[in-house]
């Protein structure tokens, strides 16, 4: 009996410790900072966080949030909740709401606003506790609210602060820097998705979407979209519509625009989580004119989970995580417009013949590359001058540098021919112009119709882009280069008009000059190129580039040879006879003989296969140009 009798003790005892310690006194629950007798407080921002559900509010609005573990620790024994205006006053009221077996308790302040909170816990921690609070009560021109929270959690307390909830703006009224997006900077700092692909900033896009990843965790968006019922865009596994995660931008009857996170199989969406329509999402925001939706929202680029599990091994969430597509896997993306509402007469649905078909390039965020995805082809002067410029500088320029700078002594302007006498010793030499074809004339038609070429392809896209010069740091460095090359275009052929007597002074000052010229444009013409394979206006296949890049190396390759052969024979090639003097009419036995050149016979060889390999190249990109139909 006495033995019992100190058990009973001892269990009673307990049962008081542990009611002692699940008892939480908090003092001054009206002011910023809540205090818990005997508990130090410390910036709890990297274990806990105050979820919104909504980054927009409006006089009587009720939002849902939570306060919620980040990570794994000890979970929420107990917390106060309070909403502060932008002068640290508490506002606001919380709704009384079933929460489990939670025996949430309020506390009203003394200007009518209240406080949430919990001071007895009925289990050791909890992971997430939902939470409702009302938009009543205070000044309506307040248009900003804070959320505060403390949290005991393992005997130590806790303050944690949420993102700011805005007021929604007046219908119509829209932020200067969210009206439009400029796509000019598309694949520099951001990643662009336009309809149509031809237009540019003047308001001419049907739909725009750009996205920026900060870091690597999450990625940016934002929509500006012709439509007056709803936009968004979807993500795809496939190059199919159907079964895709989709982000929709709604428009209500006063102007309002709300963003919602759904799961769309081919026309009709269902939201991911029913409760939540932007689960998922974070820093949600949306407004609307007399013309556009505008939209703005962060997605995690892996798909949104939540580790805690119920004891069969289902999310308690309830979210089914195969509805989520993993942006850092290769991925399709498609844009979503429509003039009608969201709901029909079938309920909610997507018009089909609002969603272009899927871009057949797959993004790839977790490259942290911004490829510029377009839905529709080039423009006809964006591939005009494409080709022209590819067919100016990769094929007739280089055949002119070759030709000019390796075979002037296998085609020479002027012949050298050795005199000979009887016995065929070599007496002398003559220099006599050449009859057939030579370097010289066939170098300078060609840069003619290079600068030619480049020239009207220059108009072409200058008319394209109605003469204004275009911005952004990739734009730039194509436009400038390309101007450079223009400029030298332009020169090469004047400074060959200009050509002195051969074998003087000014002639070798003259040739030096016109080798910069023409080296300094060539030299830049193939990097421009480069660079305008990956533009905007005409973002080719990844493959175009690398096929160009092969081509270099070949160029480099055949060069080298023509160089290290030049060197071998460039002693050679300086060996002069005094002229000799040749009257056929007094010498009788003299003679002129043609001397044979070093690699007169497997120079013209190499060029030919040089001139071929490169023909192929070049039809090749051409055909590229002209059978491009976007991303």
């Amino acid at each position: 009996m006495v033995t019992y009798r100190h058990f009973l003790s001892v269990a009673l005892l307990i049962l008081l410790i542990e009611t002692i310690h699940s008892q939480i006194t908090f003092e001054s629950l009206c002011s910023p900072d809540v205090e818990v007798t005997g508990m130090s407080s410390i910036d709890g921002n990297d274990e806990f966080e105050i979820d919104l559900f909504e980054g927009r509010f409006l006089p009587e609005d009720t939002i849902l949030l939570a306060i919620k573990q980040k990570k794994q620790n000890y979970g929420i024994s107990e917390f106060v909740l309070r909403a502060f205006d932008y002068d640290g006053n508490i506002i606001g009221r919380f709704d009384d709401q079933p929460t489990g077996n939670l025996a949430l308790r309020h506390h009203t302040c003394p200007n009518g606003a209240n406080v949430i909170y919990l001071d007895r816990a009925e289990s050791r921690g909890y992971r997430e506790i939902p939470l409702q609070w009302r938009a009543t009560g205070f000044n309506p021109n307040i248009d900003e609210v804070t959320f505060k929270a403390d949290i005991i959690s393992n005997r130590q307390l806790y303050r944690v602060k949420s993102a700011p909830l805005k007021r929604r703006l007046a219908s119509g009224v829209v932020p200067y820097l969210d009206r439009s997006i400029n796509i000019d900077y598309c694949g520099e700092s951001q990643g662009c998705l336009i309809v149509p692909q031809q237009c540019n900033n003047d308001a001419k896009c049907e739909y725009t979407l750009s996205w920026q990843v900060p870091n690597e965790d999450s990625a940016r968006f934002h929509i500006v979209a012709r439509a007056q019922g709803f936009v968004g865009v979807g993500f795809s596994n496939d190059e199919k519509r159907g079964d895709d995660q989709v982000v929709l931008c709604t428009r209500d009857a006063q102007g309002h625009v709300y963003v919602h996170n759904m799961f769309v199989g081919v026309q009709t969406p269902q939201y991911v989580l029913r409760g939540r329509p932007a689960y998922g999402l974070q820093d949600t925001d949306g407004y609307s004119n007399a013309t556009h939706i505008i939209c703005k929202f962060t997605r995690k680029l892996s798909p949104f989970t939540d580790t805690s599990v119920d004891n069969d091994g289902r999310p308690t969430d309830g979210v089914d995580r195969d509805k989520f597509v993993d942006l850092k896997k290769p991925h399709y993306m498609y844009p979503i417009y429509s003039n009608e509402d969201l709901m029909t007469a079938q309920g909610m649905r997507i018009p089909i013949q609002d969603i272009p078909i899927v871009n057949n390039h797959p993004v790839n965020f977790e490259r942290r590359l911004v490829p510029k995805s377009h839905p529709r082809a080039a423009s006809v002067l964006t591939k005009i001058h494409a080709i022209l410029n590819i067919i100016a500088w990769i094929l007739l320029a280089s055949a002119g540098v070759m030709v000019a700078r390796y075979f002037d002594s296998v085609w020479p302007e002027y012949e050298r021919r050795v005199v000979v006498d009887g016995s065929g010793a070599v007496t002398g030499e003559r220099i006599q112009r050449r009859r057939r074809i030579s370097s010289f004339t066939i170098f300078p038609p060609l840069m003619c119709l290079v600068a030619i070429l480049t020239w009207i392809a220059f108009f072409c896209i200058l008319f394209e882009l109605n003469w204004k010069w275009t911005y952004g740091t990739h734009h730039m460095w194509h436009s400038i280069l390309g101007v450079i090359v223009l400029v030298c275009a332009f020169l090469a052929p004047i400074v060959g008009l200009l050509r002195p007597t051969p074998r003087t002074k000014r002639y070798c000052f003259w040739y030096w000059i016109h080798w910069l010229v023409i080296s300094l444009a060539h030299c830049l013409a193939v990097p421009v190129i480069f660079l305008g394979m990956d533009n905007r206006r005409l973002d080719l296949w990844t493959w175009c580039s690398w096929l160009l890049f092969g081509w270099c190396i070949f160029h480099f390759i055949v060069q080298l040879i023509f160089e290290i052969h030049a060197c071998c024979y460039a002693r050679q090639e300086y060996e002069r006879f005094e002229d000799g003097d040749y009257y056929p009419e007094k010498n009788p036995d003299s003679r002129l003989r043609r001397e044979r050149v070093p690699s007169e016979s497997w120079k013209p060889a190499l060029l030919s296969i040089y001139l071929f390999v490169t023909l192929i190249v070049v039809i090749i990109l051409v055909l590229a140009v002209i059978f491009y139909q976007g991303y």
